[in-house]
């Protein structure tokens, strides 16, 4: 509403000039008077005062058109002037009942104001140089109508991406979150596209927590995540889902592209390790890869990436498991990441 205010501060500043040039002083002097007005209203909402703010602009805006429609007998061009009062209103953060109440008295005030006589002495049709002021006013307020109707879209554009960001990425790394990686890995199967998955965990992360902070911890995430996202390719998705393990889908590649992938990301962390201030974090990364033609369900394609992670760990850490584990004993966390697949799917289905 602030922007609203200044827009019509500056646009009636414009006419200002013109109504003296023009030789109509009493509209000028009602229009310099309507500018302090909106001056009070601008002050007035930055003290959060909305309600009253408001007021005082529409009402300095309400007099100024009614007696410039009345005085130049364009009673006609009046209801434009209120469309855009009642474009402010209901942009304003005011009550749904006192709007409704509002738009009704602005209504029956409009349908007054038009069928009022004509001043005495003035011209009973408008001269040019009224008509003049009318068709600039109207053009002014047209003017203004797509001015504030492109804000609010590029407002509302604003918000819809930032609420669809949101919803898809984890907020502490900014990765998609659980369900949209887990949506995006339900879509490649759906389709029968051929991809690699990787799941990732960093080890030794609880040390990490217990020793330095879970504000370490939370830095070693996001270090993780951006380091992630700038080794694998532009199609290429990584997500957030466990505490610090990670799920990343390398469409189109197979098993020898998943650890060529693997081993980049391994190589850039050791030449990149994370740090707390001077201290370096001891983190490194076990891995384990599986691809789609591995299984016959991608949930027990995500549990057979999930058993060659445990064997990557089990056997000492920092390292990558493609290969073996097919008849494996499924573990808790395999069962957790299926379950979270199935919700995924479920999800598609309604």
């Amino acid at each position: 509403m602030a922007e609203i205010y200044l827009l019509a501060l500056c646009a009636q500043s414009m006419i200002a000039p013109v109504l003296f040039l023009v030789g109509r002083p009493v509209l000028g002097w009602l229009n310099l008077a309507c500018l302090a007005g909106y001056v009070v209203a601008l002050v007035l909402h930055r003290r959060l005062f909305v309600a009253t703010a408001l007021a005082v602009k529409l009402g300095a805006f309400l007099v100024f058109v009614i007696v410039g429609a009345v005085v130049t007998a364009n009673q006609a061009s009046l209801i434009y002037f209120l469309l855009f009062a009642e474009v402010e209103m209901m942009l304003a953060d005011l009550r749904r009942r006192t709007k409704i109440i509002a738009t009704g008295c602005l209504v029956t005030f409009s349908l007054g104001v038009l069928h009022l006589p004509p001043l005495p002495g003035a011209p009973r049709q408008a001269s040019g140089i009224d008509m003049f002021l009318a068709e600039l006013g109207l053009g002014l307020v047209f003017t203004m109508l797509c001015i504030v109707i492109l804000r609010m879209l590029a407002i509302t554009d604003y918000h819809e991406h930032r609420y669809r960001r949101d919803a898809m990425h984890d907020s502490l790394t900014r990765v998609l979150n659980r369900r949209a990686i887990f949506e995006r890995a339900s879509l490649y199967w759906k389709t029968h596209r051929e991809f690699a998955l990787v799941l990732v965990d960093a080890d030794r992360f609880k040390e990490i927590n217990d020793n330095h902070g879970h504000s370490a911890g939370d830095a070693v995430l996001r270090h993780l995540a951006t380091l992630l996202r700038e080794t694998l390719r532009s199609d290429d998705s990584v997500g957030r889902v466990g505490g610090e393990e990670f799920l990343i889908l390398l469409p189109g590649a197979g098993k020898r592209q998943g650890i060529e992938a693997a081993t980049r990301m391994r190589n850039r962390l050791a030449r990149n390790p994370c740090r707390l201030d001077s201290i370096e974090l001891p983190v490194t990364l076990s891995m384990g890869i599986a691809t789609a033609d591995e299984a016959l369900h991608l949930r027990e394609l995500i549990e057979l990436a999930d058993r060659r992670l445990y064997a990557a760990k089990s056997a000492g850490r920092d390292q990558v498991v493609a290969e073996g584990h097919a008849g494996a004993a499924t573990s808790r966390n395999s069962q957790r990441l299926a379950q979270g697949v199935e919700r995924a799917l479920e999800t598609d289905r309604v």
